[in-house]
């Protein structure tokens, strides 16, 4: 293809990192890695490798927990994407996870597996050798943060307590190459013992320019329960065929209502009566006749009995 039908971008390999545990994520990732959490019709890595559908030829995965369950789901090929697995056996952060993926001789994305992302702002950070992308939140003291001197990136600075007006949150999408590799080999572990990619940016600044590139798009993070449900509300919400997502499979009685934003997965059913509102319903999950569940996310084979209120 032409680059004109990439955005002027000739980037054509992905490196998705989706290694970790996600203690956090539970009760969700108790039994399923992140990246295979259910998101309407399609689990959480199907829809980030969405956006890269038509612009990269291969994505290299880095996985760790309960890889073999991805492999199996995903096998060698998404959609056109050709998939490479590479095993993180020893889980030191996202600088190691990195490491873990190379040696990579051409340029690459490096993204987050657990993060929905738009399309353009992949493309966005592809404006030079090296680029990061940024996105205006409202409070950035809980997020890393890109510190900005004379239009470039100098270095991310960690959950800052005074972040500057205007301050622009990493949302975990780069543009890299295979120079990254020595740098991240040299690497030392941060104060909480871990490699941080953010040292890397630091390092790549400070030989040569980093591009910043002001998001877009949207971005859902996927760190907690509660932030899976919001990323399948959006999901639901930004439907073209509406904002209620019913499985082929599920079973939803004629006396039931389902008010939008809301999935309804493969198994599962909803009763006469029953009332489900901007909320999840996993595989072969049920809900009674006349119960009323709202804002809530009914993992798979969960049952709210007859008559029963479920509210977050």
């Amino acid at each position: 293809m032409a680059d004109e039908a990439h955005g002027g971008c000739a980037t054509r390999h992905a490196v998705i990192l989706a290694a970790g545990e996600s203690k956090r994520t539970r009760p969700l990732t108790s039994h399923r890695p992140k990246p295979l959490i259910p998101l309407l019709d399609r689990p959480l890595l199907a829809h980030i490798l969405d956006a890269l559908v038509g612009l990269v030829e291969r994505a290299t995965l880095v996985v760790g927990y309960r890889a073999e369950q991805i492999e199996a789901a995903f096998g060698a090929t998404y959609r056109g994407i050709a998939l490479r697995y590479v095993r993180q056996t020893v889980v030191n952060g996202t600088a190691g996870a990195l490491l873990a993926a190379g040696p990579i001789d051409e340029p690459f994305f490096l993204l987050y597996g657990d993060n929905l992302i738009a399309r353009e702002d992949v493309l966005g950070v592809c404006r030079g050798r090296y680029g990061v992308a940024g996105l205006p939140v409202p409070d950035a003291r809980s997020f890393g943060v890109l510190e900005i001197a004379g239009g470039l990136v100098r270095r991310i600075v960690e959950k800052p307590a005074d972040p500057p007006p205007g301050a622009l949150a990493n949302p975990g999408i780069y543009h890299l190459d295979g120079a990254v590799f020595p740098l991240l080999a040299r690497i030392e572990p941060s104060p909480r013992g871990e490699l941080e990619l953010t040292d890397l940016i630091g390092a790549l600044a400070a030989a040569g320019p980093v591009l910043p590139h002001v998001c877009t798009g949207h971005w859902v993070p996927v760190g907690t329960p509660w932030e899976a449900l919001s990323a399948a509300q959006f999901l639901a919400a930004t439907r073209p065929d509406g904002p209620v997502y019913v499985h082929p499979e599920a079973r939803v009685h004629p006396g039931a209502r389902i008010i939008g934003p809301a999935a309804i997965g493969p198994g599962a059913s909803v009763e006469d009566g029953a009332v489900v509102e901007a909320s999840v319903l996993g595989p072969g999950a049920s809900v009674g006749a006349g119960a009323q569940v709202r804002s809530s996310w009914l993992d798979d084979g969960a049952s709210v009995g007859a008559g029963a209120v479920l509210e977050a």
